[in-house]
């Protein structure tokens, strides 16, 4: 792959091609040997795994008409239903165990460049960047913003920090659902929230609390500025107030927040995002929640092609870069108001 052909902003090309040739290129090279017999191995043992998995997937399909056929003609015949939940149970064993003894050696070979080369991409962009970094905070830590939908199951995926004109930020995929009733005797569950929190350390020195949330209808405002034990606050903006819903421990703080310029920005950003985003200003952080179906820092790497990590650092890019671009729009690096 050719570092320079990136698309890539037009300031970062010949910096980054360098930044590759010097930490990223030698590593590349020695993966993309050991990638060779790898994919190679893969290749032969696809050549049996894959007649044998659709043997064994025909094989749980004669298994299962046959536990539908002992349901529903016989009568719960015991020994049809017996063979035929056998028959099903094993014919899918069989599958996995066949498909992971041809793709292991594979799969492990690319997650094991993926904790490698990520990071080094990321690095170009400071020291201070980093995947996945350990001690991250629980997801408890972030209910105290007031943002979050009350769920019942959480979990977060990727997560990235790193520092831009001196903001702090850390940027974390994370989804939440609700139990959603039962099937099986197991606990279903619907998603309620899809996308990025965005926490940024800011200059601003400010004591209180301002939420910009999302307008729920005049029930559904009351209800947010009583559970948060919040007032609300009324702003000139009419196209501000049309979207969104402001409440604040101190009114004259969350004018100061949210000034003409900061409530464009808002607006602005909200467009770009699809209308899902809310926020918080609170000790001296603004928490960020933006819904998105965008998988954030997910690699498109084919180990059984020659090694090519164009996609990924072109992705990377344009990820920082919106991260870049929320702390340009708000003016994060400002230390005299938004």
């Amino acid at each position: 792959m050719d570092p320079k052909a990136l698309n890539i902003p037009a300031e970062d090309k010949h910096s980054f091609a360098e930044y590759f040739q010097q930490h990223i290129a030698p590593k590349w090279q020695r993966y993309e040997a050991k990638r060779i017999p790898i994919a190679a191995k893969y290749q032969q043992r696809r050549k049996i795994s894959q007649p044998v998995s659709y043997i064994a997937m025909f094989t749980g399909l004669i298994g299962f008409a046959g536990i539908f056929y002992a349901l529903a003609i016989t009568n719960g015949d015991g020994f049809m239903l017996v063979g035929g939940l056998l028959l099903f149970v094993v014919a899918m064993i069989v599958a996995a165990a066949v498909n992971f003894w041809a793709g292991s050696e594979a799969f492990k070979f690319r997650d094991g460049v993926i904790k490698v080369i990520h990071p080094l991409i990321l690095r170009y962009f400071g020291e201070s960047f980093m995947l996945n970094p350990k001690n991250l905070p629980e997801l408890k830590k972030y209910e105290q913003y007031g943002v979050l939908p009350k769920y019942d199951r959480g979990y977060f995926q990727d997560s990235v920090k790193g520092e831009y004109k001196g903001v702090a930020f850390l940027v974390r995929e994370l989804n939440l659902s609700v139990a959603n009733g039962t099937e099986d005797n197991k606990t279903k569950y619907k998603t309620i929230f899809d996308g990025i929190i965005i926490e940024f350390d800011t200059f601003k020195k400010f004591k209180g609390e301002t939420q910009v949330r999302l307008d729920k209808g005049t029930l559904g405002n009351k209800y947010q500025a009583f559970k948060h034990d919040l007032s609300q606050v009324k702003l000139e903006d009419v196209n501000f107030e049309r979207q969104f819903e402001v409440y604040s421990s101190d009114q004259v703080e969350a004018r100061y927040l949210l000034t003409p310029a900061t409530m464009a920005r808002f607006l602005s950003l909200s467009s770009f995002y699809g209308s899902q985003l809310e926020a918080c200003f609170k000790d001296g952080k603004l928490f960020m929640k933006i819904a998105t179906k965008h998988n954030y820092f997910n690699s498109k790497l084919d180990v059984l092609k020659p090694l090519d990590f164009s996609h990924d650092i072109e992705q990377l890019f344009r990820e920082l870069y919106q991260i870049f671009a929320l702390i340009d729009e708000l003016k994060l690096d400002d230390k005299t108001g938004l």
